[in-house]
């Protein structure tokens, strides 16, 4: 299978990256989909959409993340959002590649440090995994934080600020519960305040000519520290776990993907 990636020529062009998209599916139905720079352009986008029982054929559960890596106390973003009138933050101008394949995986260069993160989606259940690292550089410096960013909603549909919502999260070691869903983490520090990000817009709808903007929810904060190690983990899923191994998700999902890769024949292979 032909290997595809795109370096930071692509990566830092927002216009072209934002043409750039790719999907992942479980066999329940569910998917994870966005652009390569992590820019939800369509309302079907976002990091996990469950397939659920009618009348929601597909709910919009988690749409995005909000990432920021800190080096020594200047703040570097990873994610991008747009608004009507600005871009931010504009992580895009600090990733230098990604690739699809086995898993997305984008690469940031921040300084001396080269930062990857990677979205495992697992097939059999509800989940989807996002792992950050390390892979050169002094990791003493370093933290994470990372907010995730709610939809709730039916696809087809979009959503906005309710003041009625109920915020409240029940947190625990190593994992939170909010709203029916579940969130795996290594993180040091939960921060219980929320807040919402209002009128993200979607490019790709209002060149459709339909409604384009949406409010999202961020529950809670994540703040992750590398010192006792160079790899940190989020995971948002519909199923309740007393705990989360990342590597054990990883390695359960990359021998499905290769076991299903060595049983395709020459006629499966789609290039």
């Amino acid at each position: 299978m032909n290997s595809i990636s795109f370096n930071s020529n692509v990566c830092r062009n927002l216009d072209q990256a934002l043409k750039k998209e790719w999907l992942e599916r479980n066999r329940l139905g569910g998917y994870a989909a966005s652009t390569i720079v992590s820019v939800n352009t369509r309302r079907y986008h976002g990091l996990l959409v469950a397939k659920l029982h009618p009348p929601l054929e597909h709910l919009v559960l988690l749409s995005n993340v909000e990432e920021i890596l800190y080096v020594d106390e200047t703040a570097y973003p990873l994610s991008t959002l747009l608004y009507r009138d600005t871009i931010n933050p504009e992580g895009y101008r600090n990733l230098n590649q990604f690739f699809p394949l086995p898993f997305p995986t984008w690469i940031f260069h921040v300084e001396d440090l080269i930062f990857a993160k990677s979205l495992v989606f697992m097939y059999d259940e509800q989940t989807v995994l996002l792992r950050y690292q390390i892979l050169s550089g002094d990791e003493n410096l370093v933290r994470l934080e990372l907010k995730p960013l709610m939809a709730f909603r039916d696809f087809h549909s979009l959503g906005f600020q309710n003041d009625r919502l109920n915020t409240k999260i029940k947190p625990s070691a190593g994992r939170i519960q909010f709203s029916g869903a579940y969130f795996y983490h290594n993180a040091a520090i939960v921060d219980q305040a929320g807040n919402w990000y209002c009128r993200v817009q979607y490019p790709q709808e209002k060149s459709r000519g339909l409604d384009f903007e949406e409010d999202l929810y961020a529950p809670f904060r994540l703040v992750y520290t590398f010192i006792k190690g160079r790899t940190a983990f989020f995971c948002a899923s519909l199923n309740r776990y007393e705990k989360v191994d990342p590597d054990a998700l990883i390695i359960k999902e990359s021998d499905r993907r290769n076991h299903v890769q060595h049983n395709k024949s020459p006629l499966d292979i789609r290039f």
